[in-house]
């Protein structure tokens, strides 16, 4: 309906356009990178055990991914036990939420993994989350754009991510990230075991997406988007 109503409509994705048919009317405006980095871009060194440590960023929220990740981090584990999956999020003080992180817990317990995989509550420095992971997951079920993918390339973590509309658009797949089939957890699987075996390629991934997203999403561009679309509509 908002097409109809209104001059113009700005839509934070290609994706999320084609949901609105992409009439004239319709415009792409990305959300901006983050403010100032606080912290050194992170070296990802090997760590002294020898793990490399995958994040998962979400709250617990059903059709976030979690359940996907869960089952792809276990068929990943099984080809290479130096992984290990750090979930970190908040129930939004929702009951069904909780649910969600009590079922997901509850499998862990059931396959004997509690020393692998670990669950947090809500991050209140999110920047520095992102950077003590060699590997962020995203395997959200639809995201008209994902704020949290767009700063786990901007601070310089290797990401994986489902194709589920917005993150497809925030890297080069193959160069900068690995983008994998939506609900496709044997792809997932995959995608985690070789970001795992290759600190090259996570060293790759890392700068490009630093670099791709800096480019891309630089908030002089959007703002001179939105000044544009606003002069636009008054001047009509």
């Amino acid at each position: 309906m908002a097409e109809h109503w209104a001059d113009r409509v700005v839509c934070v994705s290609e994706a999320v356009r084609q949901y609105f048919g992409g009439g004239e009317q319709v415009a792409v405006v990305y959300d901006p990178l983050p403010g100032a980095e606080r912290y050194p871009a992170a070296a990802h060194p090997a760590r002294p055990d020898g793990t490399v440590q995958c994040l998962y960023l979400s709250n617990y929220i059903q059709g976030k991914g979690q359940d996907l990740a869960l089952a792809a981090f276990e068929q990943a584990y099984a080809r290479d036990q130096r992984l290990r999956l750090l979930f970190v999020g908040g129930d939004m003080g929702m009951a069904k939420n909780r649910q969600f992180r009590e079922q997901l817990e509850a499998r862990v317990r059931a396959g004997g993994l509690q020393e692998v995989i670990r669950f947090a509550g809500f991050a209140a420095d999110v920047e520095q989350a992102i950077k003590e992971a060699d590997v962020l997951l995203n395997f959200s079920e639809s995201e008209s754009f994902s704020l949290t993918c767009l700063d786990a390339l901007y601070y310089g973590t290797p990401l994986i991510a489902s194709d589920c509309g917005g993150p497809a658009e925030l890297f080069e797949n193959g160069h900068s990230g690995l983008l994998v089939p939506n609900r496709d957890v044997a792809a997932m699987a995959a995608a985690i075991t070789q970001l795992a075996a290759d600190a090259g390629l996570r060293t790759q991934f890392a700068a490009a997406g630093r670099a791709y997203v800096r480019q891309k999403f630089a908030p002089a561009g959007t703002y001179e988007k939105l000044g544009a679309l606003y002069a636009a509509v008054l001047g009509r």
